[in-house]
Formats: C-alpha cells, sequence, structure tokens
C-alpha cells in the first residue's frame, strides 16, 4: 500500500502568502506611515531642485511666480502623498479583513496626507 503522507516544503508556503516575505496590510499601513519621513525630505529636495532649475530661490526671500511655485509645489505633493496613499489603503484593506486596529494608521495616513497638501498650496 502507498503512504499517502503529505509533506510541504517552505516554497509551497512562500506561494499561499505564509512565508516570512508575507506581511499583513496592518504592518504594511504602519511601514507606509513610517516612510512618510524619508518621503518629506524627498519631496523636499526635489522641490528645491526644481525652484534652482527655474531660477527662483524662496529662501533668499524671493517671491516666485505662481507657475514656477505649481511647477515645484505638485511633483512635491505628489511625492509626499504616495505614504499616504498607501497607508489609507493599507489601513482599509486592514479594517476589510477584520482588523480593526487598521483604523488608527488609515486615519493618521489621512491626515498627514492632508496636512502636506495644506504646506504645500499655503
Amino acid at each position: 500500500m502507498a503512504s499517502t503522507t503529505h509533506t510541504t516544503n517552505s516554497s509551497s508556503n512562500a506561494a499561499d502568502g505564509q512565508g516570512p516575505r508575507a506581511r499583513s496590510p496592518l504592518a504594511r499601513a504602519w511601514i507606509s506611515i513610517a516612510l512618510v519621513p524619508a518621503f518629506f525630505i524627498a519631496a523636499f529636495a526635489v522641490a528645491q531642485v526644481i525652484y534652482a532649475q527655474t531660477g527662483y530661490d524662496p529662501s533668499a526671500g524671493a517671491n516666485p511666480p505662481l507657475w514656477a511655485d505649481l511647477a515645484a509645489g505638485l511633483p512635491a505633493l505628489a511625492i509626499l502623498l504616495v505614504p499616504c496613499v498607501a497607508g489609507v489603503f493599507y489601513g482599509v484593506r486592514a479594517i476589510r479583513a477584520g482588523v480593526r486596529a487598521g483604523l488608527v494608521p488609515a486615519v493618521l495616513a489621512a491626515l498627514l496626507g492632508v496636512g502636506a497638501a495644506l504646506l504645500v498650496f499655503l
């Protein structure tokens, strides 16, 4: 008689999403929140480079025209909103999966996104 034992190896667990690389939506939401400072620095650097390319330096007291503000502000805002949108997305996904704690990073990411928009446009 043949033995009907079932053995699993680590590759089948990883394919099922149970491996060490699998992360829950809640963990991804918190990772997104943790990345906000790095994206803030990157957005600031991009905005400064664009201001320098347009010939205006707002830190020196120059008052750049609206087109220069938009040319620097919109890409910076887009960069800064990436982790905020990801935090909301994964927080809501965690809530839908039954993890009520996903509400905290979702709300926090939304508030950070609104704050980023206010920072750029005001």
